[in-house]
């Protein structure tokens, strides 16, 4: 059975809103001033990387739907995720103030012995770009903030990713500033982050309760795959592809094509090229 991961009463949201409470903008000198490096492809060759799997599955409101095959997600992301010598932290069913003290905690880790960071988020999402956990709400751009340059000086440089099953639906004001922060490299806070949605903002994010979600399960097929044959643009348009063409949800609502399509959606603020090791 396919089913969407959203919680909203609105069916679509303009593409401008895109990025919500991450504001990305240029009224900072900061930004202008940014240290040129002359190597533009990120360290990836020895030494671990480290990622945070967070599988949400189920709720204590009882009108959000328990998000069946979640499980499967979570397994495949992690197993791919391994492959690529990252040391993976999986957590289950995470109330707010959990998801909060993990994130929180994060910042604190030192990361110096490893190259990259990744984020793979499995849940429900609904309005003002927020994601569920267990018991309620919480910012997306909120918790993504604790491991920018200002918060986490150990990540500087490094690359940011993060992979959000949930369909979201932007707020129309952003909540984020959008500053740099001054180091010896005088980077924007927001430089080196990857953040690819599953779905359009605004638009539904199919899931199925026996194979899991048409985007995890992609991702990790083609990370499996060429993870360590492609640079990761190329690997993302695999995943797009892949989800756009590959999957599709029947129903009697489409009157006019049947079906129900989705393509995920990223958005990239990279400096460099990053390709993955095995």
């Amino acid at each position: 059975m396919d089913y969407p991961d959203y919680i909203s009463n609105e069916a679509s949201s303009p593409i401008e809103k895109l990025t919500s409470d991450i504001n990305i903008s240029n009224d900072d000198e900061t930004h202008r001033s940014i240290t040129i490096d002359s190597n533009n492809t990120y360290k990836m060759d020895g030494g671990k990387n480290y990622a945070l799997i967070i599988n949400n599955q189920n709720f204590e409101n009882d009108k959000i739907h328990e998000r069946q095959g979640s499980d499967r997600d979570a397994s495949a992301i992690k197993k791919a995720l391994e492959s690529l010598h990252f040391d993976v932290s999986d957590h289950k069913n995470l109330s707010v103030k959990e998801m909060e003290e993990k994130f929180e905690h994060l910042s604190k880790m030192n990361y110096e012995n490893y190259n990259c960071f990744v984020c793979v988020i499995l849940t429900h999402g609904g309005d003002d770009n927020v994601i569920h956990g267990t018991d309620g709400k919480v910012k997306l751009g909120s918790l993504m903030q604790m491991l920018l340059p200002d918060r986490c000086q150990s990540l500087m440089g490094k690359p940011k990713l993060f992979f959000v099953q949930a369909a979201l639906f932007p707020e129309d004001k952003p909540d984020c500033p959008g500053k740099g922060i001054q180091n010896s490299e005088k980077l924007p806070l927001w430089a080196d982050v990857l953040l690819a949605y599953s779905t359009i903002p605004g638009f539904y994010s199919w899931e199925n309760s026996t194979i899991g979600s048409w985007f995890i399960q992609s991702l990790a097929h083609i990370l499996e795959k060429d993870g360590d044959r492609l640079e990761l643009q190329r690997l993302m348009l695999s995943v797009n592809r892949r989800v756009a063409y590959e999957y599709e949800k029947y129903t009697k609502k489409k009157k006019k094509t049947g079906k129900w399509k989705q393509v995920p959606c990223i958005l990239n603020m990279l400096t460099k090229k990053l390709k993955f090791h095995k």
